[in-house]
């Protein structure tokens, strides 16, 4: 039997053992309930123990096959700087065998387009859509240089070292790109971003003929990129009818995708944006001539609309659209050298291959004696680990909402997780009276109820704690290991066991209820 199906085996046996163990002192408890007045049989009590949590740096995390990605720049006091650039395949467009450019082509305009992540306002009072920018962190008004550059690394779909996987990008690989960047801007957000306006140019390349004005289907906002049109021409167009575009396979070794690179401008701290790139894209708009006796609807639009005529000849408006490919990654660049002494009295925890803590549960001594105890008389109601967060260091609008708490050693889900779900464990960031964060709690009940019913050595595994990434959820009883995901780069900082923190450092405490004497 393979070592993943004991484990399974293993979770379901768990899972039967505290829900029928509940059930049957639901029912002992509810055998005595008419005693408990008269013969005080039944007490409660508590029991806290000994914590040792340390640092664990995060040296890289997978970054391909994600919801998000990240680009930008962002700097803190506590957790560094972290630079993050996105890598992509392109593929072809939609057009069947027929990629050309036809007579006396000349490009308009070359757009990457990348969709913000953004919620339409409600008030809108002067009838145009607005638009506010999600998943930000930073400061938005600081800006950052954003460049695109050709990439000069393969992206494999399937791992060269063994073709029966899967590739996997980690976020500490380098990628090769050419020197020749397609372009290089400051960049900072802009909700206003909502239309491009597209030049169209006679075959001279210079005198523009109209303008057409191109918006989202949805009028909402987009990252815009122009691109090098004779960098571009050389590429596509010139290339156009080799077999570097006859195949997908062949067209995406010949231009391996984009290497869009973020590098901070100043020491400011500049921000980073949380990205879906799924409807991502690169548009090559490009004007040609063709006879005025030709089918010249192909694009959709009207020929008195599209075009301009002269001598038989008319001018045509086209575009070519290509996806981002099937294979993006993120790029993480982390600086820690300007961060402030840490000492090793605090937590860090932070994501996007940043830290996380390891949690060692002692006081061994002290649950034997309750270990020992004749397990019928005992029933544990309430095991929680609390971490509480350092004010001083961490600010509101980076604190995660949620942290998640699972077994480090075998980097496998604790057992509350499978029987309770992930919304019963917990780990919610908790606020104070002034809205500032304050705490998280963590509610490992079952899994301490089932180390105490054995007679044997009791079995305390090392438990790790990290940012909640909504890949940590598991989808099924067979789905055990935690997955290398991480793309919040958000981060807190918590007090340890030190005792220099007085009520406020770490602790775990267990509550029990005593059957009898």
């Amino acid at each position: 039997m393979t070592t993943k199906v004991v484990k399974v085996l293993k979770y379901l046996s768990l899972y039967s053992t505290v829900f029928f163990t509940i059930i049957s002192c639901e029912k002992e408890i509810e055998s005595i309930g008419v005693n408990l007045v008269d013969n005080n049989n039944f007490s409660n009590s508590t029991l806290t123990t000994e914590v040792i949590a340390a640092n664990e740096n995060v040296e890289r995390v997978i970054t391909n096959g994600v919801s998000q990605y990240l680009l930008g720049v962002y700097s803190d006091t506590e957790f560094g700087k972290l630079k993050a650039s996105i890598v992509s395949q392109l593929s072809l467009p939609a057009t069947g065998d027929d990629y050309n450019y036809g007579t006396n082509a000349a490009i308009d305009s070359v757009l990457i387009n990348i969709p913000y992540q953004s919620t339409r306002e409600e008030n809108e009072s002067d009838g145009k859509p607005k638009f506010s920018i999600d998943s930000v962190f930073g400061d938005r008004d600081v800006e950052f240089q954003l460049t695109v550059f050709e990439l000069n690394t393969f992206l494999n779909t399937l791992n060269p070292e063994d073709p029966t996987k899967n590739a996997v990008y980690y976020s500490d690989k380098d990628f090769l790109k050419v020197e020749t960047p397609l372009f290089s801007e400051n960049f900072k957000i802009n909700p206003s971003d909502t239309v491009s306006v597209i030049k169209r140019y006679l075959a001279d390349g210079i005198t523009i003929y109209d303008k057409d004005t191109i918006k989202q289907t949805d009028l909402s906002p987009s990252i815009n990129i122009p691109l090098n049109e004779g960098m571009i021409q050389q590429l596509f167009v010139n290339n156009a009818g080799d077999a570097d575009f006859s195949s997908i396979d062949n067209f995406q070794h010949f231009f391996r995708g984009f290497y869009i690179q973020a590098e901070e401008l100043t020491n400011e701290e500049s921000h980073l944006l949380s990205l879906s790139i799924t409807n991502s894209k690169m548009t090559i708009y490009y004007s040609n001539d063709e006879d005025e006796g030709e089918d010249t609807t192909d694009a959709g639009i009207d020929l008195n609309d599209n075009g301009i005529k002269g001598e038989g000849i008319v001018r045509m408006k086209h575009e070519y659209v290509f996806p981002f490919g099937s294979i993006n990654a993120n790029k993480f660049e982390r600086d820690n050298s300007n961060t402030k002494e840490s000492g090793e009295d605090r937590l860090y925890v932070q994501g996007a291959a940043g830290s996380i803590a390891t949690i060692d549960l002692l006081g061994s001594e002290d649950l034997s004696e309750y270990q020992s105890e004749n397990s019928e008389k005992l029933l544990v109601t309430g095991a929680n680990l609390i971490f509480y967060v350092d004010q001083s260091a961490t600010n509101s609008a980076i604190a995660p909402e949620q942290l998640f708490l699972y077994n480090y050693d075998d980097n496998e889900q604790i057992l509350d997780v499978m029987t309770e779900g992930v919304l019963a464990v917990g780990g919610f960031l908790e606020r104070d009276e002034a809205g500032e964060p304050y705490r998280y709690v963590f509610n490992i009940t079952d899994y301490i109820s089932e180390l105490l019913k054995h007679d044997d050595h009791l079995d305390l595994v090392k438990l790790g704690l990290k940012v909640y990434n909504p890949t940590d959820t598991p989808v099924s009883f067979t789905d055990l290991t935690i997955k290398d995901y991480s793309w919040t780069p958000k981060g807190v900082v918590l007090f340890d066991q030190n005792e220099i923190h007085g009520d406020k450092r770490v602790k775990f405490e267990i509550l029990f209820s005593k059957i009898g004497n």
